[in-house]
């Protein structure tokens, strides 16, 4: 058994464990909702796209960046429109589409699926705890809370945690010397860009469409009333 089949294991053993977690209870039922579906059915689209489009910076090569690159993840917007179960869900629906009309490999797709997917969505969930937790329901909180800051944190703490363990553990397997300016500068460039797309996307869906935000809750955030939970599924 070589490394690639090791790594392949632990991916698989690991996806397997967060999509089980996922499908727990009814939470993940929330994407099939007549309310919902076409924003889940878009949403879903949007992201394969957007998870091809990919840029560096003149001059960059790839390995310089740890893997990192321009493109929109979107795991963080997912959370705070439907939670963070429906949303690994979708990410697992997103990076099984594109697996299957890519030349991905199955070690390409869980580990996409497990860097762009779960580990920020998870990331982002954590971030909308604590502000739920001690700030106050406002929809200005919501809107920067749950879309910039959680999107800003769901690239800053799992690239940084990435980039330690790769380079403690596969610096040659992955090929990753590279310059730490050019990848803070690139992780700096990429977090901001998907803490502003979040925040903007979700404050437009929050106004012209809110009920593809089941998330948010009128009585909370508009009444100032707190008979609700806000908790990410």
């Amino acid at each position: 058994m070589n490394f690639t089949t090791d790594l392949t294991g632990i991916y698989l053993a690991l996806s397997g464990l967060v999509l089980l977690w996922a499908f727990q209870g009814s939470h993940w039922r929330v994407l099939i909702k007549p309310s919902v579906i076409n924003s889940v059915l878009g949403g879903i689209v949007a992201l394969g796209v957007a998870w091809n489009i990919k840029a560096t910076l003149p001059g960059m090569t790839a390995e310089a960046m740890v893997g990192l690159s321009f493109q929109f993840f979107g795991a963080s917007l997912l959370v705070a429109m439907y939670g963070v179960r429906p949303a690994i869900v979708m990410l697992a629906g997103v990076t099984s589409i594109i697996g299957l009309i890519s030349s991905w490999s199955l070690l390409e797709s869980l580990r996409q699926f497990l860097v762009l997917g779960a580990f920020p969505a998870l990331t982002a969930c954590i971030t909308m705890r604590l502000i739920s937790r001690y700030l106050p329901k406002h929809l200005f909180i919501f809107i920067l809370g749950h879309g910039y800051v959680a999107g800003l944190m769901s690239i800053i703490v799992p690239s940084i945690v990435l980039m330690f363990w790769h380079q403690a553990f596969f610096p040659s397997t992955w090929g990753l010397s590279m310059d730490l300016v050019d990848w803070f500068v690139t992780l700096v460039i990429l977090s901001f860009t998907e803490g502003s797309l979040s925040g903007m996307l979700l404050a437009v869906f929050v106004i012209y469409r809110p009920h593809w935000v089941p998330s948010f809750i009128d009585a909370e955030y508009l009444k100032g009333q707190s008979g609700k939970s806000t908790k990410m599924p």
